[in-house]
């Protein structure tokens, strides 16, 4: 098992897991568009974008493996003005 902060919350995930599979188990939404179960994910509506403690540049939740002591944050002011471009684009 893997343990990891997602907006201040202590998560455990199984090994291997992406975030939007840690968060979506732990009952945390991460919005989706081009995430459906069965398929292989490839990140291309980008709405999954996460900010993780320590890089500066957005992480795509769907592809990203969760990692030990990883701190996540799905919902600040920076992700929703990705989102809201990324909505408007459509």
């Amino acid at each position: 098992m893997t343990t990891l902060t997602i907006d201040g919350r202590l998560v455990s995930a199984r090994d291997g897991a992406t975030l939007l599979e840690a968060a979506r188990e732990a009952g945390i939404a991460i919005p989706t568009l081009c995430h459906l179960d069965g398929l292989s994910d490839v990140a291309a509506c980008r709405l999954c974008l996460v900010e993780i403690g320590g890089a500066g540049k957005l992480q795509p939740a769907c592809v990203t493996k969760a990692v030990e002591g990883m701190e996540v944050r799905t919902d600040t002011e920076r992700l929703r003005g990705y989102r809201r471009m990324i909505v408007e684009l459509l």
